[in-house]
């Protein structure tokens, strides 16, 4: 067996506020002070060096001397390594903690970041600290910036994240390779103060800290905008860029595999299972891999301000000509950009300069919410394109619509009717999403959903009509349930809470209707799709977290032609849906990496290190889909960077290919366009 070894030099250092001290030398490490796993690993002078076997996966876990490090005034915890081999490796550090204030049985959030390192080369890597919203308090500057996730200098607060006051260690995992490694891991510190220096010396100077162009004031950064004549630059710029890389050699007009076999040509996408992969083809018979983005041919960065005026250096009660960007209590500072740069026919013009773009970077999909005005542009420039509708009116929650309404199904056949004017005969119209992260939650809770509601909801109707089915008296259901109503209608009458009854005890009842819901919610819009545009794909309602199950899952895709799923994971060649039993193929509806070196305060879900991180994970996903046998496409999250200072539900994350001024992410397209360029050869290499 062929061996490879992994030498790692590595001395720990731990900052203090906005330094990096030294406090450890590895070499003096105490053994207790680090384990290992598959390795040998013998200090020296320098540090620790490790050897691993070819073919077997290693680790290193480094902890603290006194039970934590506390990071919670710091952004990143980092690490400095280099690479004496002349191959590129990977490398993957988890972040270790507690989480006191979430008790004992805390669930421990996904915190591996993916690294790489090119041969011969000396990086910096910074593990984000996505952190638990709960450890609020840890943080007073918090109040200060209401409605960001983000908040400046890269200190981010979301729903679900880690203690950084509790790290108990560090892990670093080198999977498995087939060739000789050897690396130096220089300094494992903290880095960067979550205090802006301009915030603790004086806040009054720091506000506004948001400028014109909607950009973070107080930093700069390659691509940041500070002067309107710039946008003549860049679009020079770009347009050199656009000539050397025009598109795919792969690709045929609609981006599917233009030199590879053909399959019957309906007009239509499709897919087909050909030798025991899915497949997606196109309406010449071609090969189509999904390479998407959503929010294509828009630059919508909306930015609500009230109660927040003091953020911005605009002030909106004022704004002349700008007036048309302010909509409400928010302006939208993306499309006064694209009107700055691009003049009076700005959004018209932007709509050709996407698809050229899209082209360039070898993303042959418009995914959702995207510009539907690509239907009308000439053939030469036109790209597939998704529709997706929203049809949630009336709900049984806050996001499921109460599917037994005829209303609903009224709502939903109008969208799909309206949207079919222009679709149904358009061979690059690719398919309908139907809404978007539903609040599928469970059978208990969607019954629940039903008895909260008045006697008027038909989904109440139908729930306690199956109530009564199976359980014949209300007597039987107030035992079980320990209810006190006289009789059925007296439960129809009464908006129940959810304090009220045991509603766990009906847990066959709450199944049958769960599928019976769900059952409901596809075959209505399924039969709404084939009625107004048949022959075209549906493609689903976007699953995400905890709302995708094996009911709903199943049952969806007896209806659906491709199921899509928002994964904001890091990888997703083994993803876990749909079930192993259920033969269908499936696209990633959602999916991005964001990183904090551009002068944005949130990553989003998907980290990432740096620029150049977002495009190596990008690739190192893609490459995961494409070996995939039911994957048949992924679509990055989103065209456009959220605002900076947060938009309704606080993401302010850098998502986008390009920045809110619309300035490309050069280091991540560069990324894509390598991995684009070659979907087909890497999807069919195996066969």
């Amino acid at each position: 067996m062929k061996q490879f070894f992994i030498s790692i030099v590595c001395a720990i250092s731990l900052s203090s506020y906005g330094q990096k001290e030294s406090i450890a030398q590895l070499h003096k490490l105490p053994k207790e002070q680090y384990q290992t796993q598959n390795l040998t690993a013998k200090q020296s002078a320098d540090g620790i060096t490790i050897h691993v076997a070819s073919g077997v996966k290693g680790s290193i876990v480094f902890h603290p001397e006194n039970t934590y490090w506390d990071l919670t005034q710091h952004v990143f915890l980092s690490l400095e390594l280099e690479n004496i081999t002349n191959n590129k490796l990977r490398f993957e550090p988890v972040i270790l903690y507690d989480n006191p204030k979430r008790g004992k049985n805390f669930r421990v959030v996904k915190n591996k970041h993916i690294g790489f390192l090119t041969p011969q080369e000396n990086l910096v890597y910074n593990c984000v600290l996505i952190r638990d919203k709960v450890n609020s308090v840890d943080y007073p500057q918090a109040p200060d910036f209401p409605v960001m996730k983000g908040l400046p200098n890269g200190l981010i607060l979301n729903f679900d994240g880690i203690d950084a006051k509790h790290i108990k260690g560090l892990k670093i995992v080198f999977p498995a390779a087939d060739f000789e490694r050897k690396v130096v891991i220089k300094r494992i510190f903290k880095n960067k103060a979550v205090l802006p220096e301009l915030y603790t010396s004086n806040k009054n100077d720091f506000f506004p800290f948001i400028d014109r162009y909607g950009q973070y004031k107080h930093r700069t950064w390659e691509g940041k905008i500070s002067d309107d004549s710039q946008f003549e630059t860049v679009i020079r710029e770009e347009k050199a860029a656009l000539k050397k890389h025009t598109g795919s050699p792969e690709w045929n007009r609609f981006g599917g595999l233009a030199n590879g076999p053909s399959y019957k040509a309906t007009g239509n996408f499709r897919t087909q299972k050909i030798d025991g992969k899915w497949w997606l083809i196109d309406p010449e018979g071609k090969l189509f891999w999904s390479v998407g983005v959503n929010g294509a041919g828009k630059l919508v960065v909306n930015t609500p301000y009230k109660n927040r005026e003091h953020f911005f250096e605009t002030d909106f009660k004022n704004l002349g000509k700008n007036t048309k960007f302010k909509q409400k209590n928010s302006y939208n500072f993306g499309t006064q950009n694209l009107y700055i740069k691009y003049g009076k026919n700005a959004e018209e013009e932007y709509m050709g300069v996407t698809l050229d773009r899209m082209k360039s970077w070898g993303i042959n999909t418009l995914g959702g919410w995207s510009n539907e005005a690509v239907a009308t542009q000439p053939e030469a420039k036109k790209l597939p394109y998704t529709i997706y509708i929203n049809a949630m009116y009336p709900s049984i929650n806050e996001k499921f619509p109460d599917v037994f309404d005829p209303k609903w199904k009224a709502d939903v056949e109008k969208k799909v009717k309206t949207k079919a004017a222009f679709a149904k005969d358009d061979p690059y119209f690719f398919g309908f999403f139907i809404n978007n992260e539903i609040h599928w939650g469970n059978p208990y809770s969607l019954a629940l959903n039903a008895l909260e509601k008045g006697s008027k909801s038909a989904g109440k109707k139908v729930y306690v009509a199956l109530l009564k089915e199976k359980l014949k008296t209300i007597e039987a259901f107030n035992k079980k349930t320990g209810g006190e109503f006289k009789n059925w209608q007296a439960l129809l009458n009464t908006k129940v809470k959810k304090k009220d009854l045991k509603l766990a005890a009906l847990k066959d009842t709450n199944e049958l209707h769960y599928r019976n819901m769900t059952e409901q919610y596809f075959k209505i819009t399924r039969e709404a799709v084939d009625k107004y545009t048949p022959g075209k794909m549906y493609i689903g309602c976007r699953w995400h977290g905890n709302h995708k199950n094996k009911i709903n899952v199943a049952i969806g895709a007896k209806y659906l032609d491709v199921l899509s799923f928002n994964a904001y994971e890091n990888e997703i060649e083994f993803y876990p849906y749909p079930q192993k039993e259920l033969d269908k193929p499936f696209i990633v509806s959602e999916f991005n990496f964001g990183a904090l070196d551009v002068g944005k305060f949130f990553t989003g879900l998907g980290y990432a290190s740096s620029q150049r991180n977002r495009g190596e994970k990008y690739q190192n996903f893609i490459e995961g889909a494409l070996r995939s046998p039911r994957c048949v496409g992924a679509h990055w999250f989103m065209w456009a960077d959220s605002t900076t200072a947060g938009r309704g539900n606080g993401e302010n994350a850098n998502c986008g290919l390009v920045s809110q001024t619309d300035q490309i992410y050069y280091e991540l397209t560069d990324y894509m366009r390598t991995e684009n360029y070659q979907i087909y050869k890497e999807r069919l290499k195996n066969e």
